[in-house]
């Protein structure tokens, strides 16, 4: 049975039945049959935009006062059978019409048009007024293209109709990248299922770039062989609600984790001594689970054998009292070991409830350590007592604390002489005080040398160590260390006499063999002087030359501290340099390149060296150059680990063309060869562009 006002509504709205897709008309009401005077075969099959057009609520036929009153500004007006203007706004429903998805559309009528009359103000129907509904109602096809887009949802997404419309599968654009797979994922299980409801909250990123959180409704229209043909949304914006909660577990999540956190044993208990809370802590510290200890009393975690109620009562009428603090007890892992626990007390609150909360950490470590350490304080005391070194220990003034036996058998002082005293001004001598107070106002450790006065006046020779004692970055006390050295002392300044007196002795040998070879190379002089045949003053001439590079080592030993090795380049180059000056014109211009590594020999290998260069330099420049204008040599000495690698070059006319015998037989053949063997020296000779002599030996040996 129908009410009456019903039967009025559904007689004097026209009403079509359209296709949910394209709003083909599928069916029509009697009323609008008479309404627009034609028959239902008219419409079926039209589309809803072929009966008329939208117009504007500002259009001057609609009298201000009615449009006032409208819902929105959304008004068609169609044409009846007798071309007249009506003007209509329009609703939708989604209905099933024949097993089939569809709309529902009332034509709610405002006026006539032809002849300007409004209706009665007493409609009896007005088009449902959605401008403050509060969810955003979305029509998706199958494709999750936008069918239907409203008022709210433009507001909402910041997308309005046409552009929705007109975006293809909008859906994968303003769902947030990362909530996409659940929106689908939630889609596919609510269709997989068979089911038309399905809801989620996810993020939506809106037409002008803004994050917000929407919660969404998602009706699944199928047809009549269980197709989805479309789906409807109900969604509205919760972004407040959303971020509210996520603050809020934040909130309680980052306490969550500060109380999970703290290593140590965290437990509320009440005021029976029932654990109500307990932390992850506890699970390491005694074993128990919280599940295992929540609702358990507290003896569950204390030795029974040392657990006095009476004492767990007085601990918890003092924390009712204002009265925190801090005690010792025993506790029992789940595992029954029992270990040495310290416990903070405090009163606390816990949902409106009177707690104590607990905090029981395992010192097993603690006391080991302190056992531990009262067995190294007395290793040290053993040990600092018998070193038989002296040290003292100084506070930041430099006042005595405490010293060791060491130090009162080496300075004739007892601990308690010194204690409370400045050590500088009793032990240093009076013009070393400065140097003293330098040393024990350093941050570094510091080593020295200095002299130190006994207790008798006697006057003692010390290395002594200054080791600051630092807490932070404060300098608190200093250890000074003492070494007596006076017998070492003595000792070393006797060998560095003995030593000096060597050295001595050792360069005033080497000066006077430099003189008697200098002696030697004047007699040879004079002696060229009074002959007059060429190749004996030749002959005495080279001699001259050899002995002088024999003389030149010993002035460079004399002239340098270590009277062992000679620095070769040096002595090469003042060497070449001789040479180059005794030979009397030679034919040719010759230059000398010397290329020689700062390598240090022994006396032992530098004169053969430079009796090598004398020989050949000298050969070089009588022999090498005949008939040339210029000529060039290059000396080369590389050294690499042990090894030495000997070199010399020149760009002459080469070896004489003579029998091998001939070349070995030369006296200055022999000589180079003999120098080789003294040096164990690999020796090569060969013209190659001139003549190439090359000698690899070792430096030591």
């Amino acid at each position: 049975m129908k009410f009456k006002s019903e039967e009025s509504f559904f007689d004097a709205q026209a009403m079509f039945v359209c296709a949910q897709s394209d709003l083909a008309i599928l069916d029509v009401n009697t009323a609008a049959e008479k309404v627009f005077g034609h028959p239902k075969t008219h419409y079926v099959g039209k589309k809803l935009s072929e009966l008329g057009n939208r117009i504007s609520a500002d259009d001057s036929l609609i009298t201000n006062g009615y449009a006032s009153r409208l819902s929105d500004e959304t008004i068609w007006c169609f044409r009846n059978n007798r071309d007249e203007e009506i003007y209509f706004q329009l609703s939708s429903q989604l209905i099933h019409h024949k097993g089939k998805p569809a709309k529902l559309v009332v034509a709610h009528q405002l006026m006539n048009g032809n002849n300007g009359k409004a209706y009665p103000e007493e409609l009896l129907s007005s088009k449902l007024a959605l401008n403050n509904f509060p969810l955003a109602e979305i029509e998706w096809d199958t494709n999750l293209n936008v069918l239907e887009w409203s008022k709210k949802a433009e507001e909402i997404f910041g997308y309005s109709a046409e552009q929705a419309k007109s975006e293809e599968r909008l859906l994968e654009k303003f769902i947030h990248p990362e909530d996409l797979a659940v929106v689908r994922d939630s889609i596919r299980n609510t269709i997989a299922n068979g089911e038309q409801d399905s809801s989620h909250i996810n993020r939506v990123i809106t037409g002008n770039g803004e994050v917000i959180y929407c919660e969404w409704y998602n009706s699944i229209l199928y047809d009549q062989g269980g197709e989805v043909t479309g789906i409807y949304s109900y969604a509205h914006d919760v972004t407040d609600r959303e971020l509210a909660f996520e603050n809020a577990k934040r909130s309680t999540k980052s306490y969550e984790d500060l109380f999970n956190s703290i290593g140590d044993a965290i437990y509320l208990v009440d005021q029976e001594g029932m654990i109500v809370e307990a932390n992850e802590g506890l699970e390491k510290t005694f074993g128990y689970t919280r599940s295992e200890v929540v609702g358990k009393h507290t003896r569950i975690l204390a030795d029974p054998d040392k657990y006095n109620e009476n004492r767990i009562y007085e601990i918890i009428e003092k924390a009712n009292n204002g009265q925190n603090g801090k005690y010792e007890g025993w506790g029992r892992r789940k595992n029954g070991q029992v270990f040495p626990t310290d416990l903070i007390v405090s009163s606390g609150n816990y949902f409106g409830k009177d707690v104590l909360i607990v905090i029981e950490r395992d010192v097993s470590e603690q006391r080991e350590s302190q056992e531990a350490l009262k067995k190294r304080e007395g290793l040290f005391s053993k040990l600092f007592n018998s070193l038989p070194i002296g040290i003292a220990l100084l506070d930041e003034q430099h006042k005595v604390e405490m010293v060791n036996d060491g130090f009162e058998h080496l300075f004739g002082y007892s601990e308690q002489e010194l204690k409370g005293k400045e050590l500088d001004k009793v032990i240093v001598p009076d013009q070393k005080h400065k140097d003293a107070k330098k040393l024990n106002e350093s941050d570094r450790i510091r080593q020295v040398t200095e002299k130190r006065i006994r207790k008798d006046g006697k006057i003692l020779d010390m290395i002594i160590y200054a080791i600051p004692v630092v807490v932070g970055k404060e300098v608190v006390g200093i250890y000074g260390i003492y070494v007596d050295i006076t017998a070492r002392k003595k000792a070393e300044d006797q060998v560095r006499q003995s030593l000096h007196e060597k050295e001595v002795l050792l360069a005033e040998i080497h000066h006077r063999v430099k003189n008697n070879l200098a002696v030697i190379t004047g007699l040879l002089e004079l002696q060229a002087f009074s002959v007059q045949n060429k190749e004996a003053k030749s002959v005495l001439k080279d001699s001259q030359m050899r002995v002088h590079s024999i003389a030149m080592v010993h002035e460079k030993l004399y002239q340098t501290e270590d009277l062992s090795q000679v620095r070769v380049d040096k002595y090469f180059e003042e060497l070449a340099a001789t040479i180059h000056k005794n030979i009397k014109k030679p034919e040719a211009d010759v230059k000398v390149n010397l290329a020689i590594d700062p390598v240090k020999m022994p006396i032992t290998k530098a004169i053969p060296c430079g009796l090598l260069l004398n020989e050949i330099l000298t050969n070089s420049y009588k022999h090498a150059f005949k008939g040339r204008e210029k000529g060039e040599i290059e000396v080369s000495l590389t050294s690499s680990n042990n090894e030495l690698y000997f070199k010399l070059r020149d760009d002459g006319i080469g070896l004489p063309d003579q029998s091998e015998n001939g070349v070995h037989s030369s006296l200055g053949m022999t000589v180079i060869k003999t120098l080789a063997k003294q040096l164990n020296a690999e020796c090569k000779r060969y013209s190659e562009n001139g003549t190439i002599f090359e000698f690899e030996f070792e430096k030591r040996g």
